[in-house]
């Protein structure tokens, strides 16, 4: 048994997006105030309000993001538990705009996929038409080399797969 690998939020990228959030609801309070524009300052200040707030939540939430255990790997943010290594039939990264993902082929994706909400069961199926796989880890906001990341899932796969009962 070896140690869990445990990665959390970047306290600094979310501290940074906060306060740009709440730049921008100065502007609208300006907008609102200063100006005719009071619609437009309105749109301003309930769009980056709500995004400041989902900032100070990721800032307070102290919870592991991602956890890289001996059985698998879980990653918080996707509703779906903990994914056996034995459960992992391929991977790849996939990026768009400078943010990663690992893209997982499982084995038994019903089963995974079944433990989502509806709202969340259709916009992991959603996925599939942006380029990526239905079961794909988010690295944003995260500290990890996608690539490194990656090759130690397939290391631990294929291990997995040696030991795999065949019927």
């Amino acid at each position: 048994m070896t140690e869990d690998l445990i990665y959390y939020n970047s306290r600094w990228r979310y501290a940074l997006l906060t306060f740009g959030g709440l730049v921008f609801v100065a502007m609208g309070v300006w907008l609102l105030v200063k100006t005719e524009n009071g619609g437009a300052g309105l749109i301003t200040i309930l769009f980056f309000g709500t995004g400041v707030a989902v900032g100070i939540w990721q800032l307070a939430d102290t919870r592991p993001r991602l956890r890289i255990t001996d059985e698998g790997i879980l990653d918080r943010t996707l509703g779906v538990g903990l994914i056996h290594w034995a459960d992992i039939a391929d991977a790849y990264v996939n990026a768009v705009n400078h943010e990663y993902f690992i893209c997982l082929h499982l084995y038994n994706e019903e089963e995974y996929t079944s433990r989502l909400s509806p709202l969340r069961r259709k916009l992991a199926n959603a996925n599939q038409a942006l380029g990526f796989t239905t079961i794909s880890i988010n690295l944003s906001g995260v500290d990890l080399s996608p690539e490194q990341l990656l090759e130690y899932i397939l290391k631990q796969s294929a291990a997995a797969q040696l030991q795999r009962p065949t019927t």
